[in-house]
C-alpha cells in the first residue's frame, strides 16, 4: 500500500520544516492519541491507539526531507518533502506506505489530511506570531 499528497503551506519551505522536525512541536500536529517518545538523536518510539513501533527518523534539512522507518513489523516509512511554492509559500509531499500492515488506505489517507491540516494550523499560528 501507498498513499501520497500535496499539501500547500502559507509559510516559507523553512518554517514548515523547522515545524515538521521540532521534537517540542511534533504533538502540535500528530492525530489525536498519537505521539513520540524519543529514543535517542535518530530514534523514537511511536505510540498510537492500536500499538507502537521503534522508529529510525532522518531529517535532512539542506533537502527539506524527513524520513521516519519502522524497525519492526508492520514495515511502515514515510517521507516529507517541503518545497517552495509562489508567492513565498510552501507545499509538504508526503508519501506513506506500508508492507504487511493490514492498514486501510482510507483511514491512511484520513490521518494524513488530518496531520496535514493540523500541521497547516500550527505553522500558521507559528509564522503569524509575533
Amino acid at each position: 500500500m501507498e498513499i501520497s499528497g500535496r499539501y500547500g503551506f502559507h509559510a516559507p519551505s523553512e518554517v514548515v520544516f523547522n515545524n515538521l522536525t521540532d521534537p517540542d512541536r511534533v504533538h502540535r500536529w500528530l492525530p489525536l492519541g498519537v505521539y513520540l517518545e524519543r529514543r535517542g538523536p535518530d530514534r523514537v518510539r511511536l505510540v498510537a491507539p492500536l500499538g507502537s513501533t521503534e522508529c529510525e527518523v532522518d531529517a535532512v534539512a539542506e533537502d527539506m526531507l524527513l524520513t521516519l522507518r519502522s524497525l519492526e513489523p508492520p514495515h511502515v516509512r514515510g517521507t516529507a518533502r517541503v518545497e517552495d511554492d509562489a508567492a513565498g509559500g510552501s507545499r509538504v509531499h508526503v508519501v506513506v506506505s506500508a508492507d504487511g500492515a493490514d492498514l486501510d488506505p482510507a483511514d491512511v489517507r484520513d490521518v494524513l489530511d488530518e496531520s496535514m491540516r493540523q500541521l497547516c494550523s500550527d505553522v500558521d499560528d507559528n509564522f503569524n506570531t509575533g
